[in-house]
């Protein structure tokens, strides 16, 4: 069947060369519909429901709202997992279905659940909401807005009807956030002692305000033969305006009674939950765009720049608007080293077919392969929706895709050397005699890809990708390699062409490959213990070598998460972000720009405190750095600057989208997590405390943090009841008092334009928390009466925080790793923290973050490998149908490992997760030179050829294409392996153990096979 579609191909040349023109440009077409991206994104199938909860503390927060949602979110189907934290004032809960679920599905189901318990909330608490439907590459662009002429409330106006409109009509946009600013309201400001002596109660204020405001339909009015629209209109837009507002209408004498007279009126803001400095000038508006998940990232960020020409020209001329973020760099910067290791590895590959085979044109056949293999694979990617990243991309060698094309021509070569005539009846034959070995060497490194396509989770999402580019990749280049390339051969090829020996390079291998081989195949017994040697070195390195899960991609620029007091204030948190701004500006000649984004933002899709902070270093490009300095010393020396200049309560170090993905997967912000769970959360809290500090002392573990602030002072309020009704007040009103105070009441709605601003009732200013009790409060008898006499004030610490992971409470505590393999970190520290942290009954400890993620991915290899070996073997039995053969061939994927262990060592590189999927693929990659080389041993031997003889001509007459198939495989990776560009540490560690492995492979296959051949013969070798 094999052999009879090469014949073919060779008869019906000019055929199958149309077809082949078609079918390139209809794929071509095809791929333009493929879409970009860094990296794939690894996050999981969400959905976030955010609740405010005005005034509750965060353990109210749990208790009436966080669980009763968790409660009716639970059991919708298809729902893996539910992640929740609780704030003051706020609720945010992360439902987790599995990746097969539609998205828009999750969220329907999950709103109508939420339709049901929305009666179980308390009163006052807002109806839940869906955030974004995004995901862990949905951050694309950030940008600061700024004027030194115009207030906070002014800028943050402006974002909101000039910029947030135009950028959320953006095809892929889903959401515009933003920090800072400050929002502003119409304040009723009662005063306690006018409103005292005219006898006004909180309540009269309201009723005031809400009988001041509203609007009234009137219908229309004839106007001769039109008409003229009637309507009402009581939407005071000034202080003054609403200051006349009736309160109480005369009556007995008195005159009537206005706000003006019991009540300062003036502008005022809303509590701020964050804010943004930039650039140590002060406070900004900060704004992020967010893309729709799965969409095409670089389409849409080239719609959002387009679209930022229109936000600069909709602002006035005074207004900045400076770029903090823009992915489409990282985009395009990965793009750049994946273009550029391509094309490097396809001059090489070049290079080589040219030297070895001697023939231009052959060498320009054979080189064909490549683009239109890569063709058929972008197209197949764009088909199947797979993004094009430093994944999918990256790991595509070239010197894989023509190594059947190589076999192809050179058997072509070999056999028409010294032939009088080149005809197409010869190249149909001569092919004809390679195309089963080709066609099975080709089909084993293709299916070691397969079980790849199977792994689920991260490692999944991360890796899927890639197998299935390099599998689209692989088919297209075996169909090449059996119809393509003999055709074409047959058309181009001409004696000619062949050259009339050797070349150079093959002769001056052949000179150093006789000897070697003759010494090899006279002591067998040697070359067999020095194989043993090598593998059991081989397995004691590797015993010895680090885990990790994935080398992390260097994005360019940092994030600094800082973490101060829990009771800092706004404007505190604003000034020491800021100092913390000018002191990098100052001390880092590396660093550009640095933009700090304090608390949370307008729409709390990451609930943080005021008390943290996310810090976007912009940094200089790798090449303008100081000589000698890496990115591990550029983050030592900020950390050791900022610790002496600015220094904090806690510190980590990260980057924008690997922060983001490991919010979003596990929760925490750092690499590793250990969560900590239980009830009583003074005890966790005391465990996470023990936990952190042994988890300071192991070596490569830094910016260890406590993913929780401590207690922070609660001043509780509760009414008195009987007190209160001696002066004609109730509890509720007493509660409306201490409402009023600080946040206000909300008590009506006037307009500016298209902007809807509240018109809040207040209590005097706000007092200072240590004269909560002094504070003067009017009652509907006429008579002042301080607070503590209307209501009992409890003060003490309270939770700032409670963090739920599937309904149960933990604290977590985070550290990242640098300088040393993640898994022999936390598999120190395990053993350290049984020792001295022991966990008390009722309390568990797990391990989360990457080291899940990489003990997840370590059980899927578990049967992954197996498949693996089982696929080689399959195939192998089905080519020769024997076992001895087929393990003999097998031999080559323990003693390939070895060279990818000795190159991991070598370059002091861990066995990361891109590590292990590069062993699978060298263990396809190194069965093909062995079936290519046994295939020809078996022919000869078929012919009557005793074994020793057999392996020894076989190995002079495959010694070209076997260093052809090795060196283009490998040279093909040397660029991925030796890259320093972005996104080169990724593609790092599986080229260096495709490199390496290689070259082991290679050595197996040109001498230790041949020797061993006549031993693994059996009895037929004794001829």
């Amino acid at each position: 069947m094999i052999e009879a579609i090469v014949v073919w191909s060779v008869a019906r040349r000019r055929l199958v060369l149309v077809l082949t023109a078609i079918a390139a440009l209809l794929a071509a077409f095809v791929c333009t519909r493929l879409r970009f991206d860094a990296l794939p994104d690894v996050t999981t199938n969400q959905v976030l429901v955010l609740t405010r909860a005005q005034g509750l503390t965060p353990e109210e927060v749990e208790r009436l709202v966080t669980r009763p949602i968790e409660l009716g979110l639970g059991g919708i189907p298809g729902m893996n997992k539910q992640r929740s934290i609780s704030r003051y004032g706020i609720s945010a809960i992360t439902a987790v279905f599995a990746d097969e679920v539609d998205p828009w599905l999750a969220r329907q189901m999950v709103q109508e659940r939420l339709a049901l318990v929305g009666d179980r909330l308390p009163e006052g608490v807002e109806a839940p909401e869906l955030g974004p439907l995004t995901g862990g590459l949905g951050e694309i662009f950030h940008f600061t807005v700024g004027s030194p002429q115009r207030t906070p409330a002014e800028l943050l106006e402006l974002v909101e009807l000039r910029v947030v409109p135009l950028l959320r009509s953006v095809a892929g946009v889903v959401e515009v956030n933003t920090w800072g600013g400050e929002r502003r309201t119409l304040d009723v400001v009662g005063q306690p002692a006018a409103m005292a002596r005219f006898g006004v109660s909180l309540g009269e204020l309201e009723a005031a305000v809400m009988a001041a405001t509203g609007t009234a339909a009137g219908s229309s009015l004839a106007d001769g033969p039109e008409q003229v629209l009637l309507r009402g209109v009581a939407r005071p837009t000034t202080p003054w305006a609403l200051g006349g507002a009736l309160v109480r209408p005369a009556q007995a004498g008195a005159p009537a009674l206005r706000l003006a007279d019991v009540a300062t009126l003036r502008w005022g803001a809303t509590p701020r939950i964050g804010a943004a400095t930039a650039n140590g000038a002060g406070e900004t508006v900060y704004a992020m765009v967010q893309m729709l998940r799965g969409d095409n990232a670089l389409q849409v960020m080239q719609r959002v720049h387009e679209r930022m020409a229109d936000v600069r020209a909709a602002l006035p001329e005074d207004v900045q608007v400076e770029v903090v973020y823009d992915r489409s760099k990282l985009v395009h910067a990965t793009l750049t080293t994946v273009v550029k290791n391509l094309l490097e590895g396809g001059v090489l590959v070049i290079a080589v077919l040219f030297a070895l085979l001697g023939s231009l044109r052959a060498g320009l056949l054979v080189a064909l392969v490549i683009p239109l293999s890569m063709v058929f694979a972008l197209a197949g990617m764009a088909l199947l929706d797979i993004p094009g990243n430093l994944m999918s991309l990256g790991a595509i060698d070239f010197g894989l895709l023509v190594d059947g094309a190589v076999v192809m021509v050179e058997a072509v070569f070999c056999g028409a050397l010294g032939a009088s005539a080149l005809g197409p009846e010869r190249i149909a034959a001569l092919t004809r005699q390679v195309a089963r070995p080709v066609f099975f060497s080709v089909l084993v490194i293709l299916l070691v890809y397969v079980p790849i396509v199977t792994l689920t989770g991260v490692d999944g999402k991360m890796f899927r990708p890639m197998a299935a580019a390099v599998i689209m990749a692989l088919l297209g280049s075996l169909v090449l390699a059996l119809t393509f390339v003999p055709a074409a051969a047959a058309m181009l090829l001409r004696s000619r062409d062949i050259p009339a020996r050797e070349p150079l390079l093959v002769r001056a291998a052949e000179k150093l490959y006789a000897p070697t081989l003759r010494a090899a195949t006279r002591f067998p017994a040697a070359v067999a213990v020095l194989a043993v040697a090598a593998l059991v070195g081989g397995g004691l390195m590797f015993a010895g070598i680090g885990a990790a899960f994935v080398p992390q991609l260097d994005e360019g620029d940092l994030v600094i998460q800082t973490e101060r007091a829990p009771n800092i204030s706004l404007e505190s948190a604003a000034q020491e972000a800021t100092a913390l701004e000018r002191v990098l500006l100052a001390g880092i000649p590396e660093v550009r720009a640095v933009v700090s984004r304090i608390g949370s933002p307008a729409v709390a899709t990451d609930i943080m405190g005021l008390e943290q902070a996310d810090v976007f270093v912009e940094l200089a490009p790798h090449a303008q750095w100081r000589p000698g300095l890496g990115r591990d010393e550029l983050v030592a020396e900020i950390g050791a600057l900022l610790a002496e200049k600015a220094p904090a309560e806690a510190m980590v170090f990260t980057q924008p989208i690997q922060m983001r993905f490991n919010e979003l997967l596990g929760g925490s912000v750092t690499d590793v997590s250990l969560s900590i769970f239980g009830e009583d959360l003074h005890e966790l809290r005391a465990l996470a405390e023990a936990a952190a500090a042994v988890i300071e002392r192991q070596p490569g573990a830094v910016d260890v943090r406590i993913m929780a602030p401590p207690d922070a002072a609660l001043a509780e309020l509760h009414p008195r009841m009987l007190d209160a009704a001696t002066h004609g007040m109730t509890a509720r009103e007493v509660l409306r008092v201490i409402q009023a105070l600080r946040t206000g009441i909300v008590a009506g709605y006037t307009y500016e334009g298209s902007l809807r601003l509240p018109i809040r009732v207040r209590l005097g200013e706000p007092p200072a928390a240590a004269l909560l009790e002094d504070v003067r409060v009017p009652a509907p008898d006429g008579a002042l009466i301080d607070l503590e006499h209307l209501a009992t004030i409890v003060r003490g610490p309270a939770a700032s925080l409670v963090n739920h992971d599937d309904a149960q409470r933990r604290i977590v505590v985070g550290f990242n790793v640098r300088g040393a393999a993640l898994g022999e970190v936390v598999e120190g520290l395990k053993t350290a923290l049984a020792a001295e942290v022991p966990a008390p009954r009722g309390v568990r400890m797990v391990w989360g973050g990457q080291y899940e993620s990489l003990a997840e991915a370590r059980a899927r290899l578990a049967w992954v490998i197996p498949a693996v070996v089982v696929a080689i073997l399959g195939v192998l039995l089905l080519a020769f149908g024997r076992l001895r053969p087929a393990l003999l061939i097998f031999t080559h994927v323990p003693f390939a490992c070895v060279g990818g262990i000795l190159a991991l060592t070598m370059r002091a590189l861990p066995l990361s997760l891109s590590a292990a999927i590069g062993f699978i693929a060298l263990s396809g990659i190194a069965v093909l030179n062995g079936v290519v080389l046994l295939s020809q041993i078996t022919t000869l031997r078929a012919e009557g050829m005793p074994a020793r003889e057999a392996a020894i001509a076989a190995a002079h007459s495959r010694m070209r294409p076997v260093l052809m198939t090795a060196m283009v495989a490998a040279l093909g990776f040397v660029p991925m392996m030796l890259a320093t560009g972005t996104g080169a540490e990724v593609q790092r560690p599986l080229a260096t153990v495709v490199v390496g492995g290689l070259v082991t492979s290679t050595l197996l296959t040109l001498l230790i096979l041949p020797a061993l051949y006549p031993f693994f013969a059996g009895r037929e070798a004794e001829a």
